[in-house]
């Protein structure tokens, strides 16, 4: 009698049982075929070694799919806002935090939206504690990109340009990469956040766009409160209207540093895999599949491991998850 392939939902943490089983940690994309990264453990962390290029990518992704199939773009971005790369004037950035801290009235920030999809304030610890301001404006923008869900015919023309086409059963009435980038970065962002944020409504005026609106209403809370307001941003087209409207602002300058070797943390390792597995929607780890989409998905954190039948690891995962799991109720009591 042929075995079937086991499954488990997990919450991100539970990540780590599964990477300290394994010697070396082989990561792919299987509706592409295309290996991404390999990572072996270090005495700190992990040393991580990108395969993967744009070129790579690029050879893969049929244009007119570009918008849903992941890009180079999106695994690059999965490092920003796993904390691995930093903009490129962070240093420049410090030493105007240092500035600030220097003034008498207090100062609060106020992330545009790009900030939240790089998971920037949460993982920059010289802003830890620092009051952060979210334009209303912000909000709405992530609320309303969670919403797009995939239609048949989308997925229909997915599974004839992709490998592995079964593995798109999941996706069926499910997130697309828009809406996943939404959920699972931007809006755990806010989530991790939110006991120090503070929402300032949208301006109740004329606005060519939704730009103008975020800055017209960070505008009018810095107006209204007797702390210093900075607007922080990744998008230099939103400053000239800050510029226009007397907004203080800072501009973050894109990073350009090559995906090639990094040496990182073991949370960064599960949070890189973790957004991997949440923007592609599936990637394949030492043959085993974590699907951050899939049928049943309820919480941001969860993720599906799908083992092939017969394999070693399942047993071993297993074993320590339930461990893990009984400790933590223990613990809890």
């Amino acid at each position: 009698m042929r075995m079937r392939e086991t499954s488990e939902v997990i919450e991100k943490p539970e990540l780590q049982i599964l990477l300290n089983l394994l010697p070396e940690i082989r990561v792919s994309y299987p509706l592409y075929g295309l290996p991404l990264l390999r990572a072996k453990p270090t005495e700190t962390g992990y040393l991580v070694n990108v395969v993967a290029g744009r070129r790579e990518f690029n050879e893969k992704v049929p244009e007119y799919l570009s918008n849903e199939l992941p890009t180079y773009t999106d695994f690059y971005e999965c490092f920003i806002s796993a904390g691995i790369i930093r903009y490129d004037n962070v240093d420049d950035f410090m030493q105007t935090l240092e500035l600030y801290e220097r003034l008498k009235k207090g100062v609060v920030f106020a992330p545009d939206t790009n900030l939240f999809y790089h998971r920037f304030i949460s993982s920059f610890r010289p802003l830890d504690g620092y009051q952060i301001v979210v334009a209303e404006g912000v909000r709405k923008e992530i609320e309303n990109a969670m919403n797009y869900k995939y239609r048949n015919k989308q997925l229909d023309e997915i599974r004839r340009e992709v490998q592995n086409a079964s593995l798109l059963r999941e996706f069926s009435n499910r997130r697309t990469k828009k809406s996943r980038k939404a959920a699972y970065i931007a809006l755990k962002e806010f989530e991790a956040l939110k006991s120090r944020i503070i929402i300032a409504e949208s301006v109740n005026e004329p606005a060519h766009n939704n730009d103008e609106i975020i800055v017209k209403s960070l505008k009018r809370y810095d107006r209204m409160t007797p702390t210093l307001l900075i607007f922080l941003t990744a998008d230099i087209a939103i400053t000239d209207v800050a510029e226009m409207e007397g907004l203080e602002y800072f501009l973050f300058e894109y990073p350009r540093r090559e995906l090639r070797r990094h040496e990182v943390s073991a949370y960064q390792l599960r949070t890189l895999l973790f957004n991997l597995a949440a923007v592609f929607g599936v990637i394949e780890v030492n043959g085993i599949l974590i699907f951050g989409e899939f049928g049943g998905k309820r919480g941001l954190n969860e993720l599906k491991v799908v083992f092939p039948a017969e394999n070693r690891t399942y047993h071993e995962f297993i074993f320590h998850l339930k461990l893990s799991r009984k400790l933590m109720e223990i613990m809890g009591k």
